[in-house]
């Protein structure tokens, strides 16, 4: 008899089985993805060459835990994330050459090792596609091998969200977990806090609970807040003046900066200082509301084939949360910003594109097929071409940075000094000096730092391009630099 109901037509249709993999290990979605992962390091190497000289950010944060120049300025927001990451090569040498083929070779492994997680929280080729969409972005090319912090806390991001979703979670599970989230949140911390609320709500919200993951998130956040907070105490007058000094220079508040991320999906880097993020790209904006739509699409095929939509419902979640900040609290635009969300939302948006072909019917599963293809090659092409440009645009801005520094040095210019200008952070980094950069135009009156060197009579030089000197530098030596730079000497370089 229950055989025989078993079989009647009322009864509900059981979901239908995943796709078997296939058995050949070359095309295994691990062996795959580690090609995807191959291809993003190489893909680094061509279009952002690894002789790209050194940006302001990465100046700073290089030089936390150099060996051959002190440490520069260190505002508020930052973190010491990415001085950790960078220190087994800038403690050693200060060739930007080292550091970027390092990491190059980082951030493919942490891309690897970030989808891999979703090899098993979504047997298929969920993850690769996934790993090869988010790969392909401009910002990830950009940045894979920069010294900042917006690619690792994407991949981190995916890795803790997957670990979270693991059917079978394990101990070794829950430590990667807390790694994760520690990792992020020394990166970032607030961008670690955004990305814990819906980690947090989905151990508690889902069956059975999860009180040891929920311990993990926690004792991961711990960590890098704990770092941040104790920085704060020894060195910005405590958490409250350091969040307050964070958000001043954040331009945190209740604002709407959706328009200018639009306008910066082909660049600029970053909307601020006088750099307007330009008119919208047509094309970049179809680019941006193709991935909501795809991204629907396999969080809607997941929830009718009930193929465990819950662990891309999370990943959307977390893509919404991490996005909302940037979008409607932080006062000014950088496209980097948004790549945790990307990275997360390229998992639904590739479940879509596989199910596309795999729910079309027989007779147009061809065209289904060409159709994805198709809009994969469009994403890749289009995305390649803004960050060859984005990557001609920084190399040769930062070429002439290194072109001054490298007649500075002919010149005889050698630590102990103080560089203070345009660029100031990256040319005292390359010589080895302290270092205070200028965004604009000289103020009337030295910064605290600059006046101390002064009074001190230690050895400034200043540095600039495209402006005057201050009035207190108007009688020291000149000299012009290629590049367009010009340099003051202080008298104590004369004494």
């Amino acid at each position: 008899m229950t055989s025989t109901l078993a079989r009647t037509p009322s009864s509900p249709t059981p979901p239908p089985r995943p796709p078997r993999i296939p058995r050949h290990p070359l095309t295994r979605p691990a062996a795959l993805l580690g090609l995807v992962a191959a291809l993003y390091g190489t893909a680094q190497l061509v279009v952002v060459s690894p002789r790209m000289g050194i940006g302001w950010d990465e100046a700073i944060y290089a030089s936390q835990f150099a060996a051959h120049a002190p440490p520069a300025e260190f505002s508020a927001p930052r973190a010491q994330g990415v001085p950790l990451l960078v220190a087994p090569v800038t403690a050693l040498t200060d060739s930007v050459t080292a550091l970027r083929l390092y990491l190059t070779a980082l951030s493919s492994l942490a891309l690897y090792g970030a989808f891999l997680i979703w090899t098993r929280v979504r047997p298929g080729y969920t993850a690769p596609l996934a790993a090869l969409l988010f790969a392909g972005c401009w910002l990830s090319l950009f940045y894979g091998n920069e010294a900042m912090p917006n690619l690792y806390v994407a991949l981190t991001a995916v890795a803790a969200t997957g670990l979270l979703c693991l059917p079978h979670r394990s101990r070794a599970a829950l430590a990667g977990l807390a790694a994760a989230m520690a990792a992020m949140a020394l990166l970032r911390p607030s961008d670690a806090l955004v990305v814990a609320a819906p980690l947090a709500a989905a151990a508690l919200l889902t069956r059975p609970r999860r009180p040891a993951a929920l311990a993990a998130v926690a004792a991961g956040l711990a960590v890098g807040w704990g770092e941040w907070l104790l920085e704060a105490e020894l060195r910005y007058g405590g958490a409250a003046a350091r969040m307050h000094a964070a958000g001043r220079a954040n331009l945190t508040g209740l604002t709407v900066s959706v328009t200018e991320h639009a306008g910066a999906l082909d660049g600029p880097s970053l909307c601020r200082w006088g750099t307007d993020c330009g008119d919208v790209s047509p094309l970049a904006l179809a680019w941006w509301l193709a991935i909501p739509l795809m991204a629907a699409v396999g969080l809607w095929t997941a929830w009718r084939d009930r193929r465990r939509p819950g662990p891309l419902l999370l990943a959307a979640a977390v893509a919404a949360a991490s996005a909302l900040p940037y979008l409607f609290y932080v006062g000014y635009a950088a496209p980097r910003f948004l790549m945790p969300a990307y990275a997360l939302l390229a998992l639904p948006v590739a479940a879509g594109a596989l199910a596309l072909v795999r729910r079309s019917r027989p007779p147009l599963r061809p065209l289904a097929a060409a159709f994805t293809a198709a809009g994969l090659l469009a994403h890749l092409a289009l995305q390649g071409a803004y960050a060859h440009r984005m990557s001609a645009i920084a190399y040769e801005g930062r070429e002439r940075v290194r072109l001054a520094t490298g007649e500075l040095r002919r010149m005889g210019v050698r630590a102990p000094c103080t560089v203070y200008g345009q660029s100031g952070v990256q040319i005292g980094y390359l010589l080895g000096c302290r270092s205070r950069g200028l965004v604009r135009d000289f103020p009337r009156t030295p910064p605290a730092s600059v006046r101390r060197a002064l009074e001190a009579g230690d050895r400034l030089l200043l540095v600039y391009r495209g402006t005057a000197p201050p009035r207190y530098a108007a009688g020291w030596r000149a000299v012009r630099l290629p590049g367009g730079w010009r340099a003051r000497f202080s008298p104590a370089w004369d004494d």
